[in-house]
């Protein structure tokens, strides 16, 4: 597990509470690689982690949470208001600065998110690949873990997958988004921030592979369309992933009506920047299916 980013923080909280270095590594690991751990010298099995935070009484999700979000802003802040303003050159600059820096050190895996969510933005922006095969590669080793059943979804995986699903196959897509909607139905987590980033990744994967694979797409709708039951607090993403299923519809049919409905119906309700961002995904289906 990142010592950058969980280490400090673990430090900070085990202080808090007045437990010494030997009370919480005793019966997990070595006092001598938490502490390598805590001062951002050493990593830890994600497992290891878990049964020290329930030493410590922290929630998981919590610990997770708070630590992750202000991490993942800092790190991709100025990319992610590249894309918002649409600065093209600006995003390709970060793409290729972080690219070099990651390719000069394999391990710097805060360069290499950074590349690849630069690169991701870029790609969407423009319609062009910048990322090698082995970055590809890279981007999907990531997740090997997750895969493989040997450690669980967090908050940084949620957001590196959301964040790069330009760069991947429709097969790594679905394979990614399949195994995060399992984890999610068979955990029963609570925490709204958790569930607000994996309900949006699963629609942008979605919308992906409406772009590119039609019958993944349609597979994957089947899947997220079963056992959410979310309230009402959760408005926008029900609403984001209904329009996902008319566009597959719209695709079979050749039926645009629910479309052109909903559009009108955003338009009454003043919900002007969610119609726009449809009616652009709308446009850009009509071109990949029946231009």
């Amino acid at each position: 597990m990142n010592n950058q980013i969980f280490g400090s923080k673990f430090r900070q909280l085990r202080k808090q509470q007045h437990i010494t270095l030997a009370q919480a590594a005793a019966g997990i690991t070595s006092r001598q690689s938490l502490g390598n751990w805590e001062t951002g010298k050493g990593e830890l099995d994600f497992a290891k982690v878990l049964l020290l935070l329930k030493k410590i009484n922290v929630q998981p999700i919590d610990f997770l949470e708070s630590s992750i979000n202000s991490y993942l802003k800092q790190t991709t802040s100025q990319i992610s208001v590249a894309y918002v303003n649409n600065q093209i050159d600006r995003l390709l600059h970060y793409a290729n600065k972080y690219l070099e820096i990651s390719h000069r050190n394999l391990t710097d895996r805060i360069s290499f998110l950074r590349a690849a969510v630069a690169c991701n933005y870029y790609m969407d922006l423009t319609g062009k690949d910048i990322t090698s095969t082995s970055d590809k590669l890279r981007i999907i080793s990531h997740f090997k873990r997750i895969l493989d059943g040997e450690e669980i979804w967090n908050f940084e995986d949620i957001y590196f997958f959301g964040n790069t699903q330009n760069l991947m196959s429709p097969r790594n897509i679905y394979s990614l988004a399949y195994s995060l909607n399992y984890y999610r139905q068979k955990h029963n987590i609570n925490n709204r921030e958790w569930i607000n980033a994996v309900y949006n990744t699963l629609i942008n994967a979605e919308f992906i592979l409406i772009k590119s694979d039609i019958n993944l797409a349609t597979k994957l709708d089947q899947l997220l369309r079963q056992k959410w039951d979310l309230s009402d607090n959760y408005a926008f993403e029900k609403i984001r992933q209904n329009f996902m299923h008319q566009l597959i519809e719209y695709i079979s049919t050749q039926d645009d009506s629910k479309i052109i409905r909903q559009l009108h119906i955003l338009e009454f309700e003043q919900l002007l920047d969610l119609k726009a961002g449809f009616k652009t995904a709308y446009e850009q289906v009509k071109e990949i299916y029946f231009s």
